[in-house]
């Protein structure tokens, strides 16, 4: 099989934590190239969120004993589409947010680790590591930080949180925010009227044999193009 994603297949974002997994989203993979790879989940596809064993989640639980334990995947259902740009050597992706109807509403610039984008046995994998503070973008470019309370209340447990470089976070949000304001791609309405293609089958409904693999699927990534 190549080592290349292939458009149409089926890959895993993964979001890590302290190497413990906190999201898993299957979507599937509309073009890869060279530096990123482009995926699409439609509103209604099921997605896991890891929480306590008892129900509990990050929010309701002291950050030490949230990093410290082990926590179950409890599915849910999105409830937009999401257009998904993963970039290899950037700290964020862009997700475009669509409807159910299939309109764009709204960019979401998620602050994270630069993607690696893997291939197992059977299962491939988009992995990284959520740092919490995010960038939204409305259409007509107006921004607003998301989640910064929270992220600074995190910087202040070192000891247990998974982020280690507010600079670098803080950094790469400025980045963002500076192509929305120069309204330079991926704000310059490119992919906005985007469609998948009607062939698509559903996304899987479960999580798939080799879902908790270790980061990175402990595989050699893909080759680039």
């Amino acid at each position: 099989m190549s080592d290349s994603l292939i458009p149409g297949e089926v890959v895993h974002l993964r979001h890590w934590q302290r190497e413990r997994p906190s999201l898993v989203l299957p979507l599937r993979v509309v073009e890869e190239r060279g530096d990123a790879v482009v995926l699409w989940a439609p509103a209604g596809t099921r997605a896991w969120h890891f929480n306590m064993p008892d129900g509990r989640g990050m929010a309701a639980t002291p950050l030490p004993e949230w990093s410290s334990s082990d926590r179950i995947p409890m599915s849910h259902s999105i409830d937009h589409g999401v257009l998904s740009w993963h970039w290899r050597e950037r700290d964020y992706s862009i997700r475009w947010f669509f409807t159910p109807e299939g309109e764009f509403f709204r960019w979401y610039a998620n602050l994270e680790a630069p993607s690696l984008i893997w291939r197992g046995d059977g299962i491939a994998g988009v992995d990284t590591t959520d740092w919490d503070l995010d960038v939204v973008v409305e259409p007509d470019r107006s921004w607003r930080w998301k989640d910064e309370e929270e992220f600074v209340a995190r910087l202040a447990e070192p000891e247990s949180y998974w982020v280690d470089d507010e600079d670098r976070v803080r950094r790469a949000g400025k980045e963002v925010i500076g192509l929305v304001e120069a309204g330079v791609f991926p704000f310059d309405g490119s992919w906005c009227d985007f469609t998948p293609d009607p062939s698509w089958p559903p996304l899987p409904a479960g999580l798939p044999p080799g879902w908790d693999q270790p980061p990175g699927g402990g595989v050699t990534p893909p080759r680039s193009r």
